[in-house]
């Protein structure tokens, strides 16, 4: 699976079957504070009807202010407040004793599954230092948007079923009724992928399409300007991070 982070797109591919490889829009990380990492690595599972369990910064910087000015934020968003990341633990009431633990990282904030999660109906997971995903969205009408920059890193998917359906391909057990039946499930279902599948993040403002048309697109995280003055300084060259 590849996702090139300019042009906002992924692609599935599969050379050694010789299929049409699947295709789909992507919303990437904002180009001023939350870049999407570039890197390789392996999906492992898919999770339908996902949680969300937002880090630290989302919950102190964006949900905390929310909550102290309006308590009924909390039900409004399906969010609720918890002594662990487990999907089963209890939810607890939002007194100001707990909103001040939630500000210490003492408890936590746990979005339930459903249409208004912001993982959307699943989420692709390969396990990294980034703790950086591919999921669904609440939110379709951004693909309609030329420039896709708007996620505090993970990858937001056109079309996940489509996704779960090519990463799922190879186990009979999981055809496309069953994916659709989980993602509308109750509770959140995870699938192990039989094989790991290379998932390849990367960098291109230049690209060839289909009908063999070479396409430019702008330098949205300003890695082709630090590359360009790398070059300009001349060798030694800084060492890939």
């Amino acid at each position: 699976v590849f996702v090139n982070v300019p042009i906002f797109r992924l692609w599935a591919s599969d050379p050694v079957r010789g299929e049409e490889p699947l295709r789909m829009k992507v919303v990437v990380g904002k180009a001023m504070d939350h870049r999407t990492p570039i890197f390789v690595d392996q999906m492992e599972y898919v999770i339908f009807r996902p949680c969300w369990n937002p880090p630290y910064s989302i919950t102190t910087e964006e949900i905390l202010p929310h909550l102290r000015r309006d308590p009924g934020y909390l039900d409004r968003e399906a969010l609720e407040i918890v002594a662990s990341g487990a999907d089963s633990a209890r939810a607890l009431p939002a007194t100001h004793e707990n909103l001040d633990l939630l500000a210490k990282g003492r408890l936590f904030v746990r979005q339930r599954p459903g249409p208004r999660n912001s993982l959307g109906l699943a989420k692709f997971i390969f396990p990294n230092s980034e703790n950086v995903y591919m999921h669904g969205t609440p939110a379709p009408q951004l693909f309609a948007r030329t420039r896709r920059d708007f996620s505090h890193g993970c990858i937001r998917l056109e079309d996940p079923a489509a996704l779960a359906q090519w990463v799922l391909r190879d186990n009979p057990a999981w055809p496309r009724a069953k994916i659709d039946a989980a993602m509308q499930g109750e509770r959140p279902t995870r699938v192990n992928l039989r094989q790991p599948l290379t998932v390849v993040l990367f960098y291109d403002t230049v690209h060839v399409n289909s009908e063999g048309v070479v396409h430019f697109v702008g330098d949205i995280y300003g890695h082709d300007r630090a590359l360009d003055e790398a070059l300009a300084r001349g060798f030694p060259y800084p060492e890939a991070r």
